[in-house]
């Protein structure tokens, strides 16, 4: 059973990579509208060029996200006691 603390710091954490996920989200957009804006002034009507790196981005933007909207943490209490551990034994 977690404390008030270690709930307090596990709620604190999710919520600053909540933000920090948004902030990935928008500037995937802000690169997009980027893009297009070039391909729209240098080559319009040509190929959309784009939507490679387009939705290159948005895979990346959405593999990102998995842990942090993901019910189950990215980083368990028992991978980080099995880190500790295994630190404690090469120093």
């Amino acid at each position: 059973m977690s404390t008030p603390n270690e709930s307090y710091e596990l709620a604190r954490r999710r919520v600053i990579a909540k933000t920090v996920y948004k902030g990935v989200v928008a500037l995937w957009l802000l690169l997009a509208v980027l893009q297009v804006a070039i391909w729209y002034f240098t080559t319009p009507g040509g190929y959309f060029w784009p939507v490679w790196p387009i939705l290159g981005t948005l895979i990346a933007a959405v593999v990102s996200g998995i842990p942090t909207y993901s019910r189950r943490p990215a980083i368990s209490d028992s991978r980080i006691e099995a880190e500790l551990a295994r630190m404690r034994r090469t120093n």
